[in-house]
């Protein structure tokens, strides 16, 4: 579990192909102190677990199914990605929940940087556009942003200076690809109404909230 809060940004150290795997070593001397091996770590949105901690970072293993589903696959040596370690029980809730399972790859349809803001905006993959509300929260590799604008086919985001400075937000461009999730709450509502639907009932009700547990 994460928060969308940036903690670090590292930079891939090596990468090493191995059968149907990539093992990725990633630098990061400022978190590395409070990562151990097993331990889940947030690269660019995707929840990897460190195998292997090295002297400046840690190692990881990126399965066929996250590199067919993320941006992961390509990743080059000494490109910087966006981390953040797993919560723990005194961690500060500053972003929103998020779960590190990437629901697929946006390409950045525009990115207007201004003196002290920038706004992005996003084309998801179709079938997300139902989970992305104005207002709501969105996490693209990695960030937790607020979603300010959505339109039938993509969404906008407002940047502030230092999510600027202290993320590879800052380094994308026009054409980019990103790891996006959508706000986990926003999924289990929009599915829970459409399995009411299908199943002929009139949508959420008292009778179906009591009916889960909610009454």
């Amino acid at each position: 579990m994460f928060t969308g809060i940036i903690k670090e940004i590292g930079k891939v150290k090596s990468i090493k192909k191995e059968s149907d795997l990539v093992r990725l070593e990633i630098e990061c001397p400022k978190i590395r102190p409070i990562i151990g091996e097993g331990d889940s770590v947030s690269i660019d949105g995707c929840d990897l677990t460190a195998t292997k901690i090295s002297k400046s970072g840690f190692l990881c293993d990126a399965t066929k199914e996250t590199l067919s589903r993320t941006t992961l696959g390509n990743l080059k040596t000494d490109d910087k990605v966006n981390l953040e370690p797993s919560l723990t029980p005194s961690t500060p809730i500053s972003g929103h929940f998020v779960l590190g399972h990437i629901d697929g790859v946006g390409a950045v349809k525009s990115f207007k940087k201004m003196k002290n803001q920038a706004e992005l905006t996003i084309a998801p993959p179709k079938e997300l556009m139902k989970f992305i509300a104005e207002k709501g929260s969105i996490t693209v590799l990695g960030v937790g942003l607020t979603v300010t604008k959505v339109t039938k086919e993509t969404f906008s985001c407002w940047i502030i200076p230092f999510t600027l400075e202290n993320t590879t937000l800052g380094n994308i461009t026009t054409g980019s690809k990103v790891n996006i999730e959508v706000d986990v709450i926003a999924r289990y509502v929009v599915c829970a109404i459409e399995n009411g639907i299908e199943s002929g009932k009139k949508g959420i009700t008292e009778e179906y909230l009591r009916e889960h547990g909610f009454g």
